[in-house]
């Protein structure tokens, strides 16, 4: 039975490579966090919210 060899891979959801390095993982969490903040931003800057003070 031959093996594929891969650059990277998910293991428990997190991105493997095949140097050691975590570079492209921590570009997958950057990338997951700004989505989530841009999103929670247009919530918070809607003007059909109002926030007491």
């Amino acid at each position: 039975m031959d093996l594929e060899e891969v650059n990277t891979f998910k293991y428990f959801g997190a991105t493997l490579s095949n140097d050691g390095t975590s570079y492209a993982e921590v570009r997958i969490r950057i990338a997951m966090a700004t989505a989530s903040l841009a999103r929670l931003s247009r919530l918070l800057t809607s003007s059909y919210i109002s926030v007491p003070t």
